[in-house]
């Protein structure tokens, strides 16, 4: 391998690193704001998450898409379980809407369990797709426990951890490219 080539290897791979850093802290902070939304007014929690369900689900496919622009290894049966997965989310918020509009289920109770499923999504598309998403599936399930269980804490507890979060991210697709 030539000089120039080598160079233009670590250009690319430096590439890929800052756009799963770009994704991955637009993911956070979006759902640190989540957060705050949640802790200063329960009931538009439920509008914020279901939002955040198709804004995640682009920045997902958006990420899956540009690391494997170049590559032969997205195959249209990748394509297909990612759509499949995030349908399938989508399809989940709208039978919890049903028992937010029908008052089987409060408005903030709801927006505590589509973040769960978001988080979950997340955790499964960090196992089967990029690994970034694995980290921020896991915070997203700790900011459900936490809106749930720590509301008077939320911002001691949940600021320092989505900063460490941020920086294992850092860490990790640092090491690994």
């Amino acid at each position: 391998m030539t000089r120039q080539d080598e160079k233009i290897v670590i250009q690319k791979h430096c590439h890929h690193w800052k756009v799963r850093l770009l994704v991955a802290i637009i993911m956070l902070g979006l759902s640190f704001i989540g957060l705050v939304v949640s802790d200063i007014s329960q009931n538009r929690a439920w509008d914020y998450w279901r939002f955040m369900v198709p804004v995640f689900a682009v920045l997902c496919f958006f990420l899956s898409w540009y690391l494997r622009r170049r590559q032969k290894i997205t195959t249209p049966t990748t394509l297909w379980h990612e759509m499949v997965q995030w349908f399938g989310l989508a399809s989940t918020v709208y039978l919890i809407s049903l028992f937010v509009n029908s008052g089987l289920l409060g408005r903030f109770e709801a927006g505590l369990v589509v973040l769960m499923f978001l988080a979950l999504n997340i955790f499964i598309t960090g196992i089967y797709v990029e690994p970034t998403f694995f980290v921020i599936g896991i915070l997203l399930g700790f900011f459900a426990a936490a809106a749930a269980f720590f509301a008077a804490y939320i911002y001691t507890i949940m600021l320092p951890v989505t900063i460490g979060v941020t920086m294992l991210v850092i860490w990790l697709t640092r090491k690994r490219f």
